[in-house]
């Protein structure tokens, strides 16, 4: 049975898949943290573990390629000089490219198109004609639009706002108790403290809200979707007529939220009505089958 192997390799976690070329999984293992920027010798001996353990399962002889997209390539600029390493250590043909790289490959199928994330951060990235674009990220200090970070991050300024003026807010009560704060100045304390991700995750609640019938938490989210639709508009600048129309959503904020997701799209369409979207449900990995079709 023949097959190829994708690994995604991002800056908490490994994941390696052998797949069929029709896509089907027929082996999955991970291991740990994987962005060869931060940490280049754990990110080999994770990355060694799970195509040892792949190959434990499954006959190497009939692996007809590598794919491994990393966290961090981009930025040591050592992407061949690995793929040499591995292909030489498992004698399989290996190929390496980002971990952006792969999501675009998977989330479009090897088409050329648009990928949005909005997860814990967000950028958006492009690819026409084998040329790859990227539209901001930058991080949640001074990017990261549209992110469940700053989801919460408006929130919050919501409240103050409300505060300072001395008026109500709808969302001050459900923020309070998930801060464990008995008022304002005590709930900013304690967002001071918290981690960049631990604050991405109150978005969750600000969905909900959202949901509910919070017209403050709509607001939010209505913000954040306008402003991540206007990087992506950004991106469509820079790209050749005709553009591709082609977009995959990715990350937790849009695979999971329908509203800020709608949003999006509508005002990307609002410019581009051709355009049509879809979210990316798989694992990045699963890219691998689709690589011939980028070369």
């Amino acid at each position: 049975m023949k097959y190829v192997i994708g690994v995604d390799s991002g800056g908490s976690h490994i994941v390696g898949q052998a797949l069929e070329k029709s896509g089907k999984v027929i082996f999955q293992t991970q291991s740990g943290p994987g962005n060869i920027f931060l940490d280049q010798e754990n990110t080999y001996q994770n990355l060694t573990t799970v195509l040892t353990e792949i190959f434990a399962h499954l006959d190497r002889a009939d692996c007809q390629h590598i794919l491994i997209g990393i966290a961090g390539v981009e930025t040591t600029n050592n992407a061949s000089e690995v793929a040499t390493d591995f292909t030489e250590k498992f004698g399989v043909k290996t190929d390496v490219i980002s971990d952006a790289q792969l999501a675009l490959l998977n989330g479009l199928e090897g088409q050329d198109g648009t990928l949005v994330i909005a997860g814990t951060g967000s950028v958006v990235y492009g690819r026409q004609n084998k040329n790859m674009i990227r539209y901001g990220g930058w991080g949640f200090l001074l990017g990261d639009t549209g992110s469940a970070y700053k989801i919460t991050e408006q929130a919050v300024k919501q409240i103050l706002k409300q505060h300072d003026l001395q008026q109500s807010s709808e969302l001050s009560a459900p923020l309070l108790q998930l801060f464990g704060a008995e008022d304002v100045k005590q709930a900013v304390q304690k967002y001071y403290a918290l981690s960049r991700k631990d604050i991405a995750a109150f978005a969750v609640k600000i969905a909900e809200l959202a949901t509910t019938g919070s017209v403050e938490a709509q607001t939010v989210l209505t913000d954040q979707a306008t402003a991540l639709a206007d990087e992506v508009l950004g991106l469509y600048a820079q790209y050749q007529q005709p553009i591709p129309e082609r977009i995959a959503f990715s990350g937790s904020v849009l695979v999971h939220n329908d509203f800020y997701r709608h949003i999006l799209l509508a005002h990307i369409q609002e410019q581009h009505p051709n355009v049509t979207g879809h979210v990316v449900s798989t694992n990045n990995g699963r890219g691998a089958i689709f690589w011939d079709a980028w070369q």
